[in-house]
């Protein structure tokens, strides 16, 4: 278990970096700390998707990677923050506001906790779920992902006599670059009810101890977490 930003691995632009696509581009490194949000199927209108999908893509295509900083964040303003904006305004089922099914992703989340990856911190919101872990050893963020994700759909549905997608196929991921980018990512999660103005019997929220702690530590004046 981590107990402090200096026991994570973050992002090196000059390792070897996997990449994998769906209709999305991931990339993949050992050990590295990841920012992950998937969410529900009917969440975004597929007419906002395609557009946002067709802009994106003709903005990777004149912004290659590997990425600056500074193009990094221009991404997070423009695609990024539109997604979230989208996800925050509760459309689509919300079927993440059900306690038994949300309790169905919690205990997925846990069940590799120590063994393929370390959770940080973690939001279920309504229709979507943001995640900050480590993969752990040869396990990849795609086949953490999907096995969530799977297990997830399948209980889900099962409670509720349901068929059909649970999930939406794909997901959004960012390996973490450093200290000050994971506590802006934990910060994220933490404010994300509030900031959507969500019920509090409608989300859960997770934080291992050395995040809760020093994410507390700012909330009441103290100093800003380590870089």
């Amino acid at each position: 278990m981590s107990h402090s930003t200096a026991d994570l691995r973050f992002f090196q632009p000059r390792s070897t970096i996997e990449h994998g696509h769906n209709r999305l581009h991931h990339w993949e490194q050992t050990g590295v700390a990841c920012f992950v949000t998937f969410r529900l199927a009917d969440s975004v209108p597929h007419e906002l998707l395609y557009t946002w999908a067709t802009e994106r893509r003709s903005w990777l295509s004149r912004n290659p990677a590997p990425h600056t900083r500074e193009q990094e964040r221009a991404h997070d303003e423009l695609f990024t923050a539109k997604i979230d904006a989208w996800l925050d305004q509760g459309t689509g089922s919300c079927a993440l506001r059900d306690r038994a099914i949300r309790q169905v992703l919690t205990d997925t989340l846990s069940h590799g906790e120590g063994s393929r990856y370390e959770t940080h911190a973690w939001v279920v919101m309504p229709n979507h779920v943001h995640l900050l872990f480590s993969p752990i050893a040869e396990h990849t963020i795609a086949s953490i992902v999907r096995s969530w994700k799977g297990i997830s759909a399948r209980q889900a549905n099962q409670l509720h006599g349901r068929t059909g997608e649970f999930w939406m196929k794909d997901y959004f991921d960012r390996l973490v670059r450093d200290a000050d980018h994971f506590w802006r990512c934990a910060r994220y999660i933490r404010r994300n009810p509030e900031k959507a103005k969500i019920a509090e019997d409608h989300f859960a929220v997770y934080e291992a101890p050395f995040v809760r702690e020093c994410l507390d530590q700012v909330r009441i004046g103290g100093t800003p977490p380590p870089d």
